[in-house]
């Protein structure tokens, strides 16, 4: 819920644009936010797996129940595709308050990266060196919990 790379395919899908979110596992978070021009990662394979997958999706057309698929290329890929769903979480979420130069607060969202996840989420996927490949649906709907929440707000 943090991704914005997945907010902006969700917001594109929502506006009637169906939409791949593509992102490359960065091991250095701080890397993130280093000049670009001086970073230690390889893109040759996230090229040719963004490739693969663009060409796919136009051959053979975009998956008629998603809105939104979401790949996920880990720094070093060392296995294939893997269908997957979302992990409950990436990292053990916090949040900081900060100041900006002017003295003016503002948020840092940080936290350490889980070590893993069950099998079939995008973050085990990831890390057994699989590319992650998640349908996902605008729909949050949280089926599974209609029946309890009616017994809790309808009698």
């Amino acid at each position: 819920m943090t991704s914005g790379t997945v907010g902006a395919a969700l917001e594109a899908s929502n506006q009637g644009t169906k939409s791949i979110a593509f992102s490359l596992q960065v091991e250095d978070q701080g890397d993130k936010f280093d000049d670009p021009r001086y970073h230690g990662q390889n893109f040759a394979a996230a090229k040719r797996i963004v490739r693969d997958i663009v060409t796919r999706v136009l051959t053979r057309g975009f998956c008629l129940n998603a809105d939104v698929i979401n790949v996920n290329i880990p720094s070093v890929v060392t296995g294939g595709y893997e269908v997957t769903r979302l992990a409950r979480k990436l990292f053990c979420t916090g949040v900081e308050k900060r100041l900006d130069p002017r003295g003016r607060p503002y948020f840092w969202i940080n936290g350490p990266l889980l070590a893993d996840a069950e099998d079939g989420t995008d973050v085990h996927a990831i890390r057994r060196g699989n590319v992650s490949i998640t349908p996902i649906t605008l729909d949050c709907t949280a089926y599974a919990a209609e029946d309890e929440t009616k017994k809790i707000f309808l009698e």
